[in-house]
Formats: C-alpha cells, sequence, structure tokens
C-alpha cells in the first residue's frame, strides 16, 4: 500500500513527458515528424512568414478538424532587419481544447540550411493524430 503513491507519481511522470518517437506526416520537405511530450514537430523549407500565413489559413474555419477558428498569435522575436523569426499562433477547438502552433526559424541538423520548425500540441496532453492533420493543412496551404 505503501508504494502505490510513488508509482502513480511514476506513471503520472511518464505519461505526461512520454517518449521521443518518428512519425510520418505529408509534409514533402521533411516526410518524418518527432512527437515527444504531447507535442508534433516538423520543419519546413519556407521563411517563417510564409509557414506563419499558411498557419493561419490551416486554422482559420478548419470546422472539419474540429477547430472553431483561430483566437490570436504572440510574435516571440524579430530579427535585427525586422524579419519575422518566431511566432506562437493560438486556435480553439470543440470542447474549448487549447490549440497551440509555436514557429521558429531553424537550422537543419544534416545540411544545416535554414528552416522554419513548426511545433503542433492539441490540448494538454497532446493528440498526434489530431497534430498530424494540422501540419496536413499547413502542408496544403503552402502549396507543396
Amino acid at each position: 500500500m505503501k508504494h502505490i503513491l510513488p508509482t502513480l507519481a511514476l506513471v503520472s511522470a511518464l505519461a505526461l513527458t512520454g517518449c521521443s518517437t518518428s512519425v510520418g506526416v505529408d509534409n514533402p520537405d521533411n516526410s518524418s515528424a518527432s512527437y515527444a511530450g504531447g507535442s508534433l514537430t516538423t520543419t519546413y523549407k519556407s521563411d517563417v512568414s510564409t509557414v506563419f500565413a499558411a498557419t493561419k489559413r490551416a486554422l482559420d474555419g478548419a470546422r472539419d478538424l474540429n477547430i472553431l477558428g483561430r483566437v490570436g498569435e504572440t510574435e516571440e522575436d524579430r530579427s535585427a532587419e525586422g524579419e519575422l523569426s518566431g511566432v506562437t499562433v493560438f486556435a480553439r477547438a470543440i470542447g474549448d481544447v487549447r490549440v497551440t502552433v509555436k514557429i521558429a526559424r531553424a537550422t537543419d541538423a544534416v545540411t544545416g540550411a535554414d528552416c522554419t520548425e513548426v511545433t503542433v500540441r492539441w490540448g494538454l496532453l497532446g493528440n498526434c493524430q489530431q497534430s498530424q492533420q494540422i501540419v496536413h493543412r499547413i502542408t496544403q496551404n503552402l502549396g507543396r
């Protein structure tokens, strides 16, 4: 009986942090995404502003994804030239579920080329399938 509380704490910690796994996405720039801790992360070979515009179009009125609409965004960073280098987009889904899409400038680990990293989180604990559908919508809006 005295081991129940520590065991439950360990199971809860593992459930919230989880482990990292690769999942497939229909992104021609990077067909594999990382799903860890409830967030799906992929990269695009586009600038942050272009991916940001595609994300806004993907989230606005995406009723087939059960998203009620985009509710706002916050700029994280701008470069010295005034170019957008990071932004977070927020939306709400049916059931008042918070959907967060973080967009940031990144560097490809293999090629060293500039790219844009997109991290999608559906709800408090995450939902891989719904996050994959949002990445699919972003890819469609990028015209790929």
